[in-house]
């Protein structure tokens, strides 16, 4: 997830994010080599607001109006910072625009008995065009969450993967994920171990799960998360018994007309097991192309999430562009006539090294509370973000939660990305045997959670 701009490189703001319609302050320091914050000096500030105006519109409507009589505020700087007060109104994005004047400058330079003959002319071109900042503003059910990224679809060599689990952790966390659920082919939690390993790390969360193969027919996928108990294994260790539950189901389940009755049997039978065994069932990649047909029937998907066969649809996960937006396509339509269904993007990885496709090409940002991860996608509090190399990012969801996590994308996950990098390296050689990296595993957690709490207010 990049940044779009070096500014937030270059400038510290903190917090960035702050409830909506309160009296907030705002510090803002410099590592730029042309724009600095001195002592005493004075600076233009502009709040502008993206989506809903603060200030009265006069003869102009809306932010429109906000054009014609914005209100710019002026802060002096101290201890090398800029501390700005101001009540972000209202859920909304909002640039803070901050610039000087060369008199100010030539003032500050008397007033000091110095000069900045070196490099003058690139400081006076800097303040006098000013940098642009960012900010948003949440109303307190959203800001009380925690921001994690996410991947629900992960495999690895305990299946038809590539690297080990431990590696495959390992280079989840220098993507700057946060919780992730290893679900391999007919094998449940091969990510026990790794998780066991690293239960010293709080904020890094390696939940149980599989994808699980129905007896039936081998392709009929379904993804079980946070389950007590395997799925796969009744299928593999008591064929039996399952086809005898599922013909038993034929007097029981009334079957949708156009779907084929045994694969909805199954289907039913399959997810109301996930639900047993404490799971969460989450519907993947109706639309990947296999044997040159798609993997599910349109029919049998729309029949699945109408009739509640699973919890969540990965609507992102593991495809190309175009079998992805056929996803996107199916579950807006299904929206369109009422259907409620969260929506989480996984990235189906076979591979996690570098360069790899579909390796974090697609992704769940989730808003948490409590360290409840199920029911915060349950809630509806998460969005599928879509990657692709070379293209801009993509967000799809709750429209609330779109705008608040391209914020997110553009001044949060790029810059955080870069401390979780290395506590991913480490990570990797503790989990290949070198026990001697755990503090160092420590302490770049701890400046994750630093970068957080600064970042977010808290």
């Amino acid at each position: 997830m990049a940044a779009k701009s070096n500014e937030i490189y270059n400038f510290t703001v903190s917090p960035s994010v702050i409830k909506a319609d309160t009296d907030s302050t705002v510090i803002i320091e410099s590592q730029s080599g042309t724009f600095s914050f001195f002592d005493g000096m004075e600076y233009d500030v502009i709040f502008i607001p993206t989506e809903k105006s603060d200030v009265p519109s006069d003869e102009e409507m809306s932010l429109s109006g906000w054009d014609k009589n914005r209100v710019v505020h002026t802060f002096k700087a101290k201890d090398g910072k800029l501390t700005l007060t101001h009540k972000f109104l209202g859920e909304q994005e909002w640039r803070i625009k901050i610039s000087s004047t060369e008199e100010r400058y030539d003032q500050y330079e008397n007033d000091n008995n110095i000069a900045f003959s070196r490099g003058r002319w690139k400081y006076i071109a800097a303040v006098k065009k000013g940098i642009t900042l960012s900010v948003y503003s949440l109303y307190p059910d959203l800001y009380e969450r925690n921001v994690k990224k996410c991947d629900f679809h992960i495999h690895t060599n305990f299946s038809d993967g590539t690297e080990t689990p431990e590696r495959t952790a390992a280079n989840y966390r220098k993507k700057g994920f946060d919780i992730i659920s290893i679900t391999d082919h007919n094998i449940y939690n091969a990510s026990a171990e790794v998780a066991k390993k690293l239960d010293f790390m709080h904020n890094f969360k390696l939940i149980p799960g599989e994808e699980v193969h129905n007896g039936y027919a081998r392709q009929l996928h379904i993804v079980n998360v946070g389950s007590k108990y395997s799925v796969n294994d009744i299928f593999l260790d008591e064929p039996e018994r399952v086809k005898a539950e599922v013909e038993a189901l034929k007097g029981e389940v009334e079957v949708p007309e156009g779907v084929d009755e045994r694969e909805y049997l199954y289907r039913f039978w399959t997810y109301r097991e996930i639900k047993k065994s404490g799971g969460y069932a989450i519907y993947p990649h109706p639309f990947w192309t296999w044997k040159g047909h798609y993997h599910v029937e349109t029919d049998m998907s729309e029949a699945v999430m109408k009739n509640g066969l699973c919890d969540a649809f990965e609507l992102l996960g593991g495809c190309s562009v175009k079998e992805n937006n056929l996803q996107v396509a199916l579950y807006y339509s299904l929206q369109k006539n009422g259907l409620k269904m969260p929506i989480v993007g996984s990235s189906d990885s076979h591979t996690t090294m570098p360069g790899a496709q579909w390796f974090d090409e697609d992704s769940t940002v989730l808003f948490e509370k409590d360290g409840d991860t199920i029911g915060a996608i349950d809630g509806g509090y998460s969005v599928a973000v879509e990657s692709v190399q070379g293209e801009e990012i993509r967000v799809f969801g709750d429209f609330r939660m779109m705008k608040y996590t391209h914020f997110l994308i553009e001044n949060y996950f790029a810059r955080r990305a870069e401390i979780c990098n290395a506590s991913g390296i480490f990570v990797e050689r503790y989990l290949l045997g070198d026990t001697g990296c755990k503090d160092i595993i420590c302490a770049c957690e701890d400046r994750i959670k630093k970068f957080e709490n600064e970042f977010f207010g808290r």
